[in-house]
């Protein structure tokens, strides 16, 4: 990508928001249908430590050397875009935030919620199709290395198969009006998939406003198979949920979460003031 850099995130966020550990896939967070024939999780028996032994396909688990979680510090100040191109240009995130209903799923992993309306996340032209998103307790990504209680992972494909996450972190304080529906999952045996409707009340707290600035970097699924050349876009400014939803959540997914992983010899970017443009 040589040319300036554009990006819009149509997010009818009403959809569902995602927890990626981040594959893009529509089951296991962010890990392919394919992968549920051998059992992940987050146990001592069949977490992170051990998903590079467990199936040969997931060997980046153990091996990778552009793993996601980071650490968010120390970035690099600049406008987006910033990683692996000749000419960084302008940042513009376009929200969209209406109804509509979605697939909720309690996978057995976290709530993730598929998007079936068209949400798209693009960056200097190359669209990336909203999937599904999904939540993890606490945060994946830390902040100078202090945990946040929750993170939102919005997980979009393009149609080459490459993907994008948007992560959006969470602190405890006003209550979330629209999880409702979502949480209602929790209930559920691993597995059910029910419609929900989701309406503006739980976008707009979520992307109140864009241009608070993000981070960008270059990572991976943080679920098996750990897939790299993931293009990560987290959100500096965090979003809340209540005390009482935060542990309604935790009561029943809690330590959902891989551990910060090397940034290496990658570079973390971070535009604290992107053009911002909310519908």
């Amino acid at each position: 990508m040589k040319a300036p850099w554009r990006m819009s995130l149509l997010a009818h966020v009403i959809i569902g928001v995602s927890m990626v550990s981040c594959s893009g896939e529509k089951s296991g967070s962010e890990s392919h249908d394919d992968e549920h024939a051998v059992h992940w999780g987050y146990e001592a028996d069949d977490g992170p430590d051990i998903w590079g032994s467990m199936n040969s396909d997931w060997a980046l688990c153990a091996n990778g050397l552009e793993q996601s979680p980071i650490d968010l510090a120390n970035a690099v100040k600049t406008r987006l875009p910033v990683v692996d191109l000749d000419r960084p240009g302008e940042g513009k995130f376009e929200v969209l935030t209406q109804a509509s209903v979605v697939d909720a799923l309690d996978n057995g992993h976290t709530i993730q919620v598929n998007s079936k309306t068209g949400e798209k996340l693009t960056v200097d032209g190359k669209a990336y199709a909203l999937l599904q998103f999904h939540f993890h307790a606490p945060s994946e990504h830390t902040v100078d290395g202090r945990h946040l209680p929750m993170e939102m992972h919005f997980v979009h494909q393009a149609d080459d198969g490459a993907l994008a996450v948007v992560g959006v972190l969470v602190e405890e304080g006003a209550p979330n009006p629209g999880v409702a529906p979502l949480w209602a999952q929790l209930a559920e045996a691993p597995g059910t998939e029910t419609m929900v409707e989701l309406r503006a009340e739980f976008a707009e707290p979520v992307f109140p406003d864009v241009g608070s600035g993000f981070y960008h970097y270059v990572g991976s699924l943080t679920t098996p198979p750990c897939s790299e050349n993931v293009q990560w876009y987290v959100r500096k400014t965090f979003t809340t949920l209540s005390k009482d939803q935060i542990a309604e959540f935790t009561a029943v997914y809690n330590h959902n979460n891989r551990p910060v992983q090397a940034l290496g010899d990658r570079a973390l970017y971070l535009d604290e003031n992107p053009t911002v443009t909310i519908h």
